[in-house]
């Protein structure tokens, strides 16, 4: 079952980077798909301190993309 998860997740990662490049919100899904695998694998559990790191670096990447600031 988890290898099917991976799976998706990699295709998931795979669709995001070669779809999403010139999209506004490519790079914000493809951190999405990453934070769901981070929390899915066992070994890269320490690394879950670093998630509200990434999602505030997100939000700022939005921000810095309205045409408004």
């Amino acid at each position: 079952m988890i290898w099917i998860v991976r799976c998706l997740l990699l295709a998931g990662l795979l669709a995001v980077l070669g779809w999403g490049q010139d999209k506004a919100y490519g790079v914000w899904s493809l951190g999405f798909l990453l934070a769901a695998w981070v929390m899915l694998e066992p070994r890269l559990r320490p690394a879950l301190i670093l998630l509200p790191v990434a999602g505030m670096t997100g939000v700022v990447a939005l921000l810095w993309q309205q045409s408004w600031l």
